[in-house]
């Protein structure tokens, strides 16, 4: 029999052991979804996005490491998205993340926190507690650990500033669960990556295949310098330009352009990790200007990698 009792538009999908319409009452009391960007970490067969949905959410994604269960979830909530990734490869950003049910599976709570607080400013969780005045962990038969109250608000407490316990949730078990809303997460020293070489020798997929940050493509400033150029009146877009340009007989102006247009696509991004990838950076001067301005906005550990060198 499957955990959770499914109804969608009043229709029941599937019966199961927990009322999930109870349990995301619980989850979520006093959160206002209108408008948000919510994340479903461990997200079984979409029941609690799709709720958030309900609730006024604006982009719900869940995420799943069971290729099975998300197959489920796309053909039960076609409206939501839905990826088959490990939790602890999370990244992007999100208003809230909803981690039900699946904390006690984590080995390295440390570092899932850590990817969280860079992810969002808001974590509703529920989990398995065993019951001890001490910071101690247990683990069960089926190779579960499980924190103390004290364990686990000593973990959440390095990444986040504010940590509520909600009391006891149902379920679908004897076991003893507790709901938790953590917000306020603590600043990190947020990582940059560049990666740089000559077009079509595979930079994204690299970027896309290696690296879990935000990812930023610099490829595109040719395209958005060529639409700067036709809204000024005074210059005249043509093959020679550009072959000039590429010369670097610009270089100046366009790495003002670059800089300029890079800080625009930075804003709201501190704090957080960045790829960021093109054959711009294959120029000294492009790097150069990247790395001063990556610090600039509070990166402090930046790494270049050359694609020619893989």
């Amino acid at each position: 029999m499957p955990y959770q009792r499914i109804v969608k538009d009043g229709i029941v999908i599937q019966e199961g052991d927990t009322d999930t319409l109870t349990k995301f009452a619980q989850l979520t009391q006093g959160i206002d979804f209108t408008g948000k960007t919510v994340l479903d970490c461990g997200c079984n067969t979409g029941m609690l996005g799709y709720l958030t949905l309900q609730q006024g959410a604006k982009q719900v994604t869940g995420i799943d490491i069971d290729r099975d269960v998300i197959k489920q979830a796309r053909s039960i909530f076609p409206e939501l998205t839905f990826r088959c990734e490990d939790a602890e490869d999370v990244y992007g950003y999100y208003d809230i993340i909803i981690a039900s049910g699946m904390l006690h599976y984590i080995k390295d709570l440390d570092h899932l926190f850590s990817l969280f607080a860079r992810c969002t400013k808001q974590v509703i969780c529920d989990l398995w507690i065993c019951e001890s005045p001490d910071a101690i962990f247990t683990s069960t038969y089926r190779n579960i650990f499980i924190p103390s109250i004290p364990a686990f608000c000593a973990i959440a407490g390095r990444h986040f500033s504010c940590i509520q316990d909600k009391g006891v949730t149902i379920s679908p078990d004897s076991s003893l669960r507790h709901v938790f809303h953590l917000s306020g997460p603590k600043p990190t020293l947020p990582e940059a990556i560049l990666i740089y070489g000559p077009g079509g020798t595979g930079k994204t997929t690299l970027a896309q295949t290696y690296f879990s940050h935000k990812h930023l493509m610099t490829d595109n400033l040719s395209a958005a310098w060529r639409n700067e150029l036709t809204r000024d009146a005074n210059k005249t877009f043509s093959a020679a330009y550009y072959a000039n340009l590429v010369r670097g007989h610009y270089l100046n102006e366009y790495l003002d352009f670059f800089i300029s247009t890079l800080h625009e696509w930075l804003t709201g991004c501190v704090n957080r990790d960045i790829v960021i990838e093109g054959y711009e950076l294959s120029f000294f001067d492009f790097k150069l200007r990247a790395a001063d301005l990556l610090r600039s906005c509070g990166w402090t550990s930046i790494k270049e990698i050359n694609k020619e060198s893989l």
